[in-house]
């Protein structure tokens, strides 16, 4: 183990064999006055992922630790083994076909030192192959906290958070996390440090988790769990309740696009409990469910409005 371990890097990957060459050499070429780890768990990709995962770790022994999986456990257990294997002092995520920029690990790693109370840092990232740059809003908190993470839901990418491994907490038994689960975890602990420069890079694609139809269902469990948490943690019913209502009309929104109509009108429907937490826009959306053609109208007002 090296001697002034500081970051252990958590990469997953399945079936990357097009991306995870790139998504290496961004973090083994960071330029540190500490030492570092790259934990690369491979999910048992189908491709040459953990071919190329191998020959990064025979060039960059000590560096570069490999678990390269013959039974595929899934993307959230994947996640989960990645992180629980860890052993610096911070513990930065990235997914296997997103990247870093120079300057990423020194930068976040100066944050946390000088700064006690940040529980987590997180930096704005450039989409591939597009101008467009995520997380560098004016609305988003410099210094956010469990309330934003709430009001806003995730406002960065998870390729780019770094958090402390001391303030880590057991996992819940029975019940899958993702990864806003651990943030709203976090955030109960201190604040979310945002750094408005690009410090990485994230790749929009067909493979995606979050365009995979098997694993949707799944992921909105996870928020909901991640709601009753907050609830737990003592937070406002008020904030938690209208949050989950926020992101319920945001699957529902999704369950329409990909053309799952029935979902979309189960999803927009609204308790008559609930109806004074929902926003204007739920509320039209529940009121005319059967009118899901509406649903056109909004994104296209949403794409005038940027």
């Amino acid at each position: 183990m090296q001697k002034n371990l500081q970051v252990s890097i958590c990469v997953v990957t399945y079936n990357h064999e097009n991306y995870i060459r790139e998504c290496l050499q961004s973090i083994v070429d960071q330029e540190t006055d500490f030492d570092f780890e790259v934990i690369v768990s491979d999910d048992c990709s189908l491709d040459g992922t953990s071919e190329i995962i191998a020959g990064f770790a025979e060039r960059y022994p000590g560096i570069v630790r490999p678990y390269l999986h013959e039974r595929n456990m899934g993307a959230f257990r994947n996640f989960l083994f990645v992180h629980d294997a860890a052993r610096g002092k911070y513990v930065a995520h990235i997914d296997g076909d997103d990247c870093m920029l120079p300057g990423k690990l020194q930068s976040q790693v100066n944050h946390l030192n000088e700064n006690d109370d940040t529980s987590f840092a997180v930096h704005a990232v450039k989409i591939m192959g597009s101008e467009k740059i995520l997380g560098a809003d004016e609305r988003y908190p410099t210094v956010g906290s469990i309330h934003d993470l709430l009001k806003l839901g995730a406002y960065f990418v998870n390729s780019s958070v770094m958090y402390r491994r001391d303030l880590e907490f057991p996992r819940p038994e029975g019940i899958e996390v993702v990864d806003y689960y651990l943030h709203i975890e976090r955030a109960s602990k201190g604040n979310v440090y945002l750094d408005r420069r690009p410090l990485g890079c994230y790749r929009v694609h067909s493979q995606g988790i979050s365009k995979n139809e098997a694993y949707r269902a799944r992921i909105e469990k996870c928020y909901e769990h991640a709601f009753d948490r907050a609830l737990s943690l003592g937070i406002s019913q008020v904030a938690v309740e209208s949050a989950r209502l926020t992101r319920r009309m945001s699957f529902a929104i999704s369950s329409y696009l990909s053309g799952d109509t029935s979902a979309y009108k189960r999803k927009i429907k609204l308790q008559k409990k609930e109806i004074p937490l929902a926003s204007l826009k739920h509320k039209v959306l529940h009121w005319t469910a059967h009118l899901p053609w509406l649903i056109s109208i909004y994104m296209l007002l949403r794409r005038m409005k940027r």
